[in-house]
């Protein structure tokens, strides 16, 4: 079978997965509850702390990606005077 063809199959049975999923949860009442669930989960005490460190994790992250980054056009002046000789 065509890739194609089977990309196409796989979307469309996801697409309509999705569709019988919120039509469930539509019909039994889960979607009435999300929201009252959401803010509870965002006011719990462990998941402000989750989010606290990902924030911790991300400064960390662009400290170490802007020392990479210095260090990167000397490295490729070392390639390129390598490549020359």
């Amino acid at each position: 079978m065509n890739n194609r063809v089977i990309t196409s199959l796989l979307a469309v049975g996801a697409a309509g997965a999705t569709i019988y999923g919120i039509r469930k949860g539509i019909q039994n009442g889960t979607f009435q509850r999300l929201p009252q669930q959401l803010s509870n989960a965002m006011n719990n005490p462990a998941a402000q702390q989750f989010v606290q460190n990902l924030g911790t994790t991300s400064q960390d992250m662009q400290q170490l990606s802007s020392v990479l980054d210095t260090d990167k056009p000397e490295q490729q002046g070392e390639t390129n005077n390598l490549n020359n000789q």
